[in-house]
């Protein structure tokens, strides 16, 4: 599971890691910058499909032989929902739902927040689709930020070791002891390589990421259909989910990250537009 990328770059993180979760998002600095990406981490939990090979199929199988996982999820999201889905059906019933429904849009944002890294995507999504959502509500997530609360540095250092077969004090003359940032799928960490002392962005990939996305997919693909027929929605809901499944589980693959950055370097040098560029790979720290 490719978890680990580290970036070299002229580094301006106190700038590029607020305004990207990975200076190999932004594609556009103007900046030159060379990029490293690491090797896969052994899953925390075990997931039906591997990166950018999304499968409904597989999840559906996977999931409905391990009945508890699903329904341990299922109640964590009712639980964390609960709230939030009372107070709607009490403006409704009282019928005081446009004066609440600011207040309510904001406490929406804060749930799928907290619902995690499948629920921050779907929201981004949805923030356009007044279609699926009610307009008012799908206007409060157009504030919805891909950024969570970063799980612990010394698991994300330890990865790093991991997956790297390295030691970071006999690679890195200096790291981060804290990440600089962090989003729903990873998070990064500023270093200094020991044998060039370029400065560099060390991205990683949250445990079980993946394991999560599906889970969270294969639950949404199981309800549409009720939600489709409830609501009255003129598009297909499971087509839908499996469009977004694809391109969920599709950024969980560094390496395709990785040569996508590459590619576009090259055709912005062959267009001769070398002030528009992206981090260079560095494959000695490439995930295989």
């Amino acid at each position: 599971r490719r978890v680990v990328c580290v970036c070299v770059c002229m580094l301006l993180l106190a700038s590029t890691a607020a305004h990207s979760s990975f200076v190999a998002q932004s594609a556009h600095l103007t900046q030159h910058h060379r990029v490293a990406s690491a090797p896969s981490c052994t899953a925390v939990l075990d997931a039906p499909y591997r990166e950018a090979e999304y499968d409904p199929e597989a999840a559906d199988r996977f999931f409905r032989a391990r009945p508890l996982v699903a329904l341990r999820r299922a109640a964590e999201i009712a639980f964390l929902s609960a709230g939030f889905v009372g107070k709607v059906l009490a403006d409704k019933q009282l019928g005081r739902e446009e004066a609440m429904v600011d207040r309510r849009s904001e406490e929406l944002l804060q749930l799928v927040t907290r619902l995690g890294v499948t629920a921050i995507k779907v929201g981004q999504v949805l923030s356009i689709r007044p279609d699926l959502l009610p307009a008012p509500y799908a206007k409060g997530l157009e504030k919805l930020q891909d950024s969570v609360q970063p799980f612990p540095a010394a698991l994300g250092r330890e990865i790093i070791e991991r997956e790297l077969s390295i030691r970071i004090e006999d690679v890195f003359s200096a790291f981060s002891a804290e990440p600089v940032a962090a989003a729903s799928i990873g998070q990064v960490y500023r270093g200094t390589l020991r044998a060039s002392g370029e400065e560099v962005a060390i991205k990683v990939q949250r445990p079980s990421v993946l394991h999560d996305v599906a889970l969270d997919l294969f639950m949404l693909r199981f309800f549409a259909p009720a939600y489709q027929e409830a609501n009255d929605v003129n598009t297909d809901v499971v087509g839908l989910v499996d469009a977004w499944g694809t391109g969920f589980v599709n950024e969980l693959d560094y390496t395709m990250e990785a040569a996508a950055t590459a590619e576009f370097a090259e055709a912005m040098a062959a267009r001769g537009l070398g002030s528009v560029t992206s981090p260079e790979v560095v494959p000695s720290l490439s995930s295989s």
